[in-house]
């Protein structure tokens, strides 16, 4: 009996430890950007977000990512998921009227396409 339960405890322990990981990200971020109305100097961030319950996925989902800094400051930021598996983990810039800014997050399953409200970006 205590065989079982210290496995069911490990295994939940596990399982636990996976859904957490599935939920972040950390990346480089090589030059400075700006991420909405937060300017990013470069570095290393942690990303974490909710997964959207499977009965509210859509092609248009909608969660908040919450952006780490090495510094420990943190901020959130709208961004739509589409998930799946990506191809290539990492993130992407644009650059308009000489702004950088944070564009996409690609996770190895799921892509943030940030809110980032931008006049003159098409």
């Amino acid at each position: 009996m205590r065989r079982i339960l210290r496995f069911a405890l490990l295994s939940t322990l596990f399982s636990a430890t996976m859904m957490a990981a599935q939920n972040s990200q950390t990346f480089y971020l090589a030059t400075a950007a700006r991420a909405g109305n937060i300017q990013l100097p470069r570095g290393i961030y942690e990303v974490t977000w909710s997964t959207p319950s499977k009965s509210r996925v859509t092609l248009k989902s909608r969660v908040t990512l919450t952006i780490k800094t090495e510094d420990e400051k943190t901020f959130k930021i709208l961004s739509r998921v589409i998930e799946g598996k990506q191809d290539r983990v990492g993130v992407v810039t644009s650059v308009v009227d000489g702004v950088s800014y944070l564009r996409e997050l690609h996770t190895s399953n799921a892509k943030f396409i940030l809110q980032n409200e931008i006049e003159g970006a098409k």
